[in-house]
């Protein structure tokens, strides 16, 4: 007697996976084999496979998680379940073996989903959220089925069957399975501990690019994303993110920071004390994504296209373009959708140089953000900005609050937000270096803490300089009390302010000043407009109110001018440690040697140097005078004040800026 031909199974099933085959009892009336059936849950045998082509990749990225031993646990306690469960259902499909496959791949999955959309804040290594990449996705994809089909088997229950043809679903597994396992064992997770939300979102794929297109200034350099831990080693100058660091070699030398930073050469941000692997791992894949997407915004028209806006600021030589919609979201640290885009001015044209990556709101020292990069990153704020609009039109920083922290113009805002910069072009103070002065920001440490500024721009070691005392001009003027001044000292100090007080008042209105030959150098978005008489910068007057070499003004929200400030200068050919011994400890020359001006008769404040001390093209930067402001108006930090920021310029080596930062005003 022969058996009936019977349909074959779904295509995806194991034919060596029931112990319940009976062979062959012979032909069917057309003369094929007939093979023997049995009762059989449909889909098991493709659960099964699903399930071991999963744990085979969560077995291969356990041992690039070895720094993370909670996390290299979980991924093998998940491997040997998925394993587990999914040779049980070959072995002996059973309804309690479909079951485990089920079950087991189900909770795989929605580990998954959940490390995607805000992390696991108790397992090391999986705190901060991040984006699906070809490994996990093609490893949960294969669970899913997994668990669909283990449940499918469970509802439908035993039906008669032939043994399921096991090579269709086997070749469709392995395809998918090693191309994952291999790039599982190169993947970086992002390992920070915070649980919040808005962690990095960006690629962590094996994108390959190279760089120095569209102006981004990192010409010539090969960025490749097969080889995360990027450590910085030896290589030959083209090419970023290919080699292993080693470990045993002397890092003593690189372990300063920040050190500059130079795209056209390895990725080095190694033996960082504080930095883990992790961290580190992260930080170079956040640099090796932006030289590889930023330079599509090379021209501002595509920026603006996808939705950047200018803020106005030019004036000091790096614009910002935002892109408000993005800002409070919850992706953060994406290269492919940074909030901010900073360009370098060049006259009427525009270098990208950067991205400037903006938080959601929350505090600079929120551990979502110091764990991100531990070390390596200095989160910052701009809560001294003013801002305002121009009719219907975006808002546009407008100038920065004064000493008092009040706007002239505008309203201040923009505190709430952290942001950290990533270079695409050279700076001496690093990848993640911040702007100098009003730029740089307001950080949860202070100043001589803060990581990202060049080290020595800031020496902080020299002794103090004596503390500046408030100072009120509706009350007697009183500069006692500051250790190593002289009475004679004093009393010309005092005697300076006096005079400036009652004479200097001659030049309030602007329009006067300019009719007197006063020029404005143009920097009124800093909150001070500076006008100086060139003409009597070099002539053999010195701090005499009725010829200042300079006046400062304060916009007012009106569009008038305020007289705030003489600023006296000395000639360009005095040394700034050949100053006049005046008010001694009490009063604080300073120069300014990183501004670069236009050409022509009347000079505008341009810009700044680059890191070689250089202007750039069509700007030159002139011979430093001496100078000191006197104040007419309430200052903290005394009637000698310097502006706060790059206002403030440079100090006689070994000094320190007095009632330094303040940050309430400046350039």
């Amino acid at each position: 007697m022969t058996a009936a031909a019977v349909p074959t199974g779904d295509g995806f099933e194991n034919a060596g996976a029931y112990t319940s085959h009976t062979g062959y009892t012979g032909h069917t009336s057309d003369g094929t084999d007939a093979v023997a059936t049995s009762l059989r849950l449909p889909g098991v045998a493709t659960a099964a496979v699903c399930s071991i082509g999963a744990g085979a990749i969560h077995a291969a990225a356990i041992g690039i998680h070895a720094e993370q031993p909670q996390l290299a646990r979980t991924f093998v306690a998940i491997a040997v379940l998925q394993l587990g469960a999914g040779l049980l259902a070959l072995v002996r499909p059973t309804r309690g073996a479909a079951l485990a496959v089920a079950v087991v791949n189900a909770a795989a999955v929605a580990g998954w989903l959940v490390t995607r959309i805000s992390g696991v804040s108790f397992i090391d290594g999986l705190g901060v959220a991040e984006a699906p990449q070809f490994a996990d996705t093609a490893c949960a994809l294969l669970g899913a089925i997994a668990a669909g089909a283990g449940l499918a088997g469970l509802l439908a229950g035993s039906h008669p069957a032939r043994p399921p043809r096991l090579w269709v679903p086997s070749l469709a597994v392995v395809a998918l399975t090693v191309p994952a396992m291999m790039t599982s064992g190169a993947h970086v997770h992002d390992h920070g501990t915070a649980g919040a939300a808005g962690a990095a979102a960006h690629d962590h794929g094996t994108e390959a690019a190279t760089g120095g297109s569209g102006g981004s200034g990192a010409s010539g350099a090969a960025v490749t994303g097969d080889t995360v831990h990027d450590h910085g080693a030896a290589g030959n100058g083209t090419a970023i993110g290919d080699t292993a660091h080693d470990h045993g070699t002397d890092t003593s030398a690189a372990a300063v920071w920040p050190r500059p930073w130079d795209p056209t050469q390895p990725i080095d941000l190694s033996g960082v004390p504080g930095v883990t692997s992790g961290q580190e791992a992260r930080a170079v894949e956040l640099v090796r994504n932006t030289l590889v997407e930023l330079p599509k915004y090379a021209d501002t028209a595509a920026a603006i296209a996808d939705g950047y806006v200018s803020i106005g600021d030019a004036g000091t030589g790096s614009e910002h373009y935002i892109k408000y919609s993005i800002i409070q979201d919850d992706v953060m640290l994406d290269a492919s959708q940074p909030e901010s885009l900073v360009y370098t001015v060049d006259g009427d044209k525009r270098i990208l140089a950067g991205a400037m990556y903006i938080a959601s709101a929350r505090p600079t020292d929120d551990s979502s953000l110091t764990d991100w990069g531990g070390p390596l990153m200095q989160w910052h704020n701009h809560g001294d900005l003013c801002w305002d609009r121009d009719g219907d039109g975006p808002a546009k920083v407008v100038g920065v609050i004064d000493a008092n922290g009040v706007c002239a113009r505008g309203v201040n805002s923009g505190g709430a937000n952290p942001m950290v910069h990533v270079w695409i072009t050279p700076h001496q103070c690093g990848v993640f270096a911040a702007l100098e002065g009003t730029g740089a920001g307001q950080a949860a440490v202070p100043e001589a803490q803060r990581v990202d500024m060049c080290n020595a721009a800031h020496d902080h070691g020299a002794e103090a300089a004596p503390v500046a005392k408030p100072y009120d001009p509706t009350q007697p003027i009183d500069l006692s009390g500051t250790p190593g001044v002289t009475p004679e000292q004093q009393a010309a100090a005092e005697n300076l302010v006096a005079v400036t007080l009652v004479r200097l008042p001659q030049w309030s209105d602007y329009r006067v000043a300019e009719a007197a030959g006063f020029q404005s150098i143009g920097d009124a978005l800093t909150g001070h407009e500076h006008f100086i008489q060139w003409d009597w910068v070099n002539d053999d007057t010195i701090l005499d109110p009725d010829r200042p070499e300079s006046l400062v003004f304060e916009p007012m929200p009106d569009g008038s001018k305020k007289l705030v400030s003489a600023m006296f200068m000395l000639p360009d050919t005095v040394a700034l440690t050949d100053v006049p011994d005046i008010g001694g400890a009490l009063m604080q020359w300073h120069i300014h040697d990183d501004l670069c001006f236009t050409q022509g008769d009347q000079p505008k404040v341009a810009g700044l140097v680059d890191g070689k001390g250089n202007c750039r093209s069509g700007l030159v930067k002139l011979l430093p005078s001496p100078m000191i402001h006197v104040w007419i108006t309430s200052h903290k930090c005394g009637p000698f004040a310097a502006l706060e920021g790059v206002g403030a310029g440079q100090v006689a080596e070994g000094e320190e800026h007095l009632c330094d930062h303040a940050h309430g005003s400046g350039f």
